[in-house]
């Protein structure tokens, strides 16, 4: 039995979601990062992700965090947010400036993240950014990711959203093809990200990695599934 739910942000759900979200990371992130970067991410990183974002939800701050259910367990997660001011002022050259901050490895970050624009995307009010989409590697493969993308999409489709964005690293060819062929993204910008190596003398290297930018439409994605639906009942009727 599936079930979506509006994120619980409790250690019941925060524990087994954690350990999911790590599996999946890892598996979407194998043959891109090293063994020894990949041995950085433990649960324990994870569950501090989660705690971060069950406590901006309590403040208003994290409106849109889903979590799949099977069978009463947590399988997938996804979290989206309203697209940052930022990437709105994009200046006459078709460049915008994004103030990045965060942590890695315990070492606080900031920069001044420079985005090239292909073309103008004309951001609309109600624009989100998908931040994360995790499916357990179990459950991949099943027609549980595409039932928690349809369910999700037709509920903020309903609360009058209209397209999305996604960020996906161009060395990931994993996330690449997910993120261009089922979230039909159409690249319309790029920039770098901050992301690491470990060297061997075990010390942490900073490097940026090449990132695209890519927007689509919630209706796009739901009429791309519906497609394949379609065809999936046609083959299996025959």
């Amino acid at each position: 039995m599936l079930k979506v739910k509006k994120f619980a942000g409790n250690y019941k759900e925060i524990l087994p979601l954690a350990d999911v979200y790590m599996r999946s990371y890892n598996e979407l992130s194998k043959g891109y990062k090293t063994k020894e970067e990949m041995a950085l991410y433990t649960k324990f990183s994870f569950i501090k992700k989660l705690e971060k974002w069950a406590i901006n939800q309590e403040k208003g701050n994290e409106p849109f965090i889903y979590v799949l259910h099977q069978n009463g367990k947590p399988c997938g997660i996804m979290r989206l947010n309203p697209i940052p001011e930022d990437y709105r002022y994009i200046n006459q050259d078709l460049q915008a400036v994004e103030h990045e901050t965060g942590e890695l490895d315990g070492w606080k970050m900031a920069r001044q993240r420079k985005i090239q624009y292909t073309r103008n995307p004309n951001y609309e009010k109600n624009t989100l950014i998908l931040n994360q989409i995790y499916i357990a590697p179990e459950a991949q493969k099943q027609g549980l990711g595409t039932y928690f993308i349809k369910t999700v999409f037709q509920e903020l489709q309903q609360k009058g959203f209209n397209q999305f964005i996604v960020e996906y690293n161009d060395n990931n060819t994993n996330g690449k093809k997910f993120h261009e062929n089922v979230l039909c993204a159409k690249k319309v910008a790029h920039t770098s990200d901050f992301d690491h190596i470990t060297s061997q003398n075990n010390k942490t290297e900073f490097c940026l990695s090449p990132v695209s930018i890519g927007i689509s439409r919630f209706s796009d994605v739901l009429r791309n599934i519906a497609i394949k639906e379609r065809f999936f009942t046609k083959v299996v009727g025959r």
